[in-house]
C-alpha cells in the first residue's frame, strides 16, 4: 500500500490568464484486479484572488466575476458623478445666494432642518411601503456615537458658509482644500495612519501651495480666509471621527439616510448658537424690513433657499453613498478633480483673479493631494501582496468525471488528504481550512 504522492505544478487559467498552483496528488492501490484502474489521478486547484467578492457558486448560479465588476463600476460611476455636480452645484448656487441674501448661518441653519425632515420622510415613507422600521439608536448611544461627528460637521457647514460669503470661490476651494492636512493629522492621532517623511513632506507641499496662492492676493479676505480654514481644521477632525465610526458595524448605519437622520439633529444644535450670537442682532435690526416685503417676495426666497436645501440632502446622501462603494483614494481623486472644475469655473465665470505666483501656489498645492493620493494607492498595494484576501476554488478533474466547480469553504482540514470535497456557499471558514490555506501560502512564499 502506497501513500499519496503530490507534484506541485505551475498553471495559468485560460479563461482569466491568472497564474495559480496546482497540487497534483496520485493515490496507488495495490489489487488483483485487471479490470480497473489502480491509479486515480485528481487534481485540485487553489487560486488566489484579490477581493472576496470575486467567486462563483458551486452550483452555477453564481455572479460571474466580470457581470458583478461591471455592475459594481456602473454604481460606483453613477453615484461619483452625483456626488462631483451636486457638489460644484451647491457651491455656486450658495455664493449667488449670499450676494443678496446676507445671512449664511441663518441658510445653512435651514438646510439642516429641511435635510431632518426629508430624512424623516424618507424613512415614515419606507416604513409604510416594506412595513419594517429603520433603525432608532437611543440617545445613549447617540450621543457617545454620533454627537462628535455631527457636532463637528455642523460647525465645518455653517463656517464654510459663512467664509464663502466674504471669498471667492476660488480662495474658497484652495482653502478648503487643506481639509487634506488636517485629515492626515487626526489620523495619526487616532493610529488611523502611520507617522511617515512621505506624510510630512505631502503636508509641506499643501502647506506652501496654500500660502503662495494667497500671497498677496486682491481679492483676499482676512476672515473669510480665517472661517473657511477653521472649517477646514472641523471637517478634517470630522471625517476622521467617522471613520471610526464607520467601523462600528453594530450601529447599524450602513442606509445613508439613516446616517443623516441621526446626526441632522446635532448639526443644527452646533450651528444654531453660532447663528443666534453673530446674525441674531442682525435679523433683530431688520425685521422692520421683513415685515414690509411683500408676501410673493418672501414665498420666493422660500423656495429657494429650499431648492439649496433639497441640493444639499440629495449632496449628502450621494456623499455617503460614494463612502460606501468607493475608497478613500478613489473619493480623494474625485475631489482633486472637483476641485480644478471648480478653479476653472470660478475664473472663466465669475472672472476671479489669479496671479502667477497664485497658479504656481494651486499647482503645488494639487500636487501635494496628488501624491498623497499615490502615496494612499501604494501603500494599499503594498498591505494587499502582504495580506490581501485569500479567496480559493477547488476544481475536482478525475480521469473518468468531472465535478462542478465552487469556491470551498467549510471543507474539512485534510483538504489535500481527502477524496471527498464538501463544497459549500457559505461566507465562514472553519480553522482547519484557513490553516489549510496559511500552509499552502507558507509553502508558496520561498519561491516568491
Amino acid at each position: 500500500m502506497g501513500g499519496p504522492k503530490y507534484k506541485r505544478i505551475q498553471k495559468e487559467d485560460p479563461d482569466s490568464g491568472q497564474h495559480f498552483e496546482s497540487i497534483e496528488r496520485r493515490n496507488s492501490h495495490n489489487g488483483n484486479t485487471s479490470n480497473h484502474n489502480n491509479n486515480v489521478k485528481e487534481t485540485e486547484k487553489v487560486q488566489i484572488i484579490t477581493t472576496a467578492a470575486e467567486f462563483r457558486t458551486n452550483n452555477g448560479n453564481g455572479i460571474r466575476k466580470r457581470d458583478l465588476m461591471c455592475y459594481n463600476t456602473c454604481i460606483t460611476i453613477a453615484v461619483i458623478t452625483s456626488y462631483f455636480v451636486l457638489s460644484i452645484t451647491l457651491t455656486f448656487y450658495n455664493q449667488w445666494i449670499f450676494k443678496s441674501f446676507k445671512y449664511p448661518l441663518l441658510v445653512t441653519s435651514y438646510h439642516l432642518v429641511i435635510k431632518l425632515i426629508l430624512s424623516a420622510i424618507v424613512r415614515i415613507l419606507y416604513r409604510l411601503k416594506t412595513g419594517k422600521s429603520r433603525v432608532l439608536l437611543d440617545w445613549r448611544t447617540s450621543v457617545m456615537k454620533i454627537a462628535p461627528t455631527g457636532l463637528c460637521a455642523g460647525i465645518d457647514i455653517g463656517f464654510s458658509s459663512w467664509g464663502l460669503e466674504l471669498v471667492t470661490v476660488s480662495l474658497y476651494t484652495m482653502t478648503k482644500s487643506t481639509t487634506i492636512i488636517f485629515i492626515l493629522i487626526f489620523a495619526i492621532m487616532l493610529g488611523l495612519e502611520k507617522k511617515s517623511w512621505i506624510l510630512l513632506l505631502i503636508v509641506a507641499m499643501i502647506s506652501g501651495g496654500l500660502s503662495m496662492f494667497t500671497y498677496k492676493s486682491t481679492q483676499f479676505n482676512t476672515i473669510g480666509f480665517c472661517l473657511i480654514l477653521f472649517a477646514a481644521f472641523m471637517s478634517g477632525f470630522r471625517w476622521s471621527l467617522a471613520q471610526l465610526i464607520m467601523q462600528k458595524s453594530k450601529l447599524g448605519l450602513h442606509n445613508p439616510v439613516d446616517m443623516v437622520y441621526h446626526m441632522q439633529p446635532w448639526m443644527i444644535m452646533s450651528i444654531l448658537p453660532v447663528t443666534l450670537i453673530f446674525e441674531g442682532r442682525k435679523i433683530l435690526d431688520n425685521s422692520d424690513v421683513f415685515n414690509s416685503v411683500e408676501n410673493e417676495i418672501i414665498i420666493e426666497w422660500v423656495m429657494k433657499l429650499s431648492m439649496g436645501a433639497f441640493v444639499a440632502f440629495i449632496m449628502e446622501l450621494s456623499e455617503f453613498l460614494t463612502l460606501s462603494y468607493t475608497s478613500s483614494l478613489t473619493l480623494s481623486v474625485v475631489g482633486i478633480f472637483k476641485e480644478i472644475c471648480q478653479l476653472v469655473l470660478a475664473v472663466e465665470f465669475n472672472h476671479d483673479q489669479l496671479t502667477l505666483i497664485n497658479v504656481f501656489g494651486l499647482t503645488l498645492c494639487l500636487g501635494g493631494i496628488c501624491c498623497h493620493v499615490l502615496n494612499k494607492y501604494w501603500n494599499y498595494v503594498k498591505i494587499e501582496d502582504e495580506s490581501g484576501t485569500v479567496c480559493y476554488e477547488t476544481y475536482t478533474r478525475p480521469t473518468r468525471q468531472s465535478d462542478g466547480e465552487g469556491c470551498s469553504s467549510g471543507g474539512a482540514a485534510p483538504l489535500l488528504e481527502s477524496d471527498n470535497l464538501d463544497f459549500s456557499d457559505s461566507d465562514s471558514q472553519n480553522e482547519d481550512t484557513s490553516n489549510v490555506i496559511y500552509d499552502i501560502l507558507k509553502r508558496r512564499d520561498p519561491r516568491r
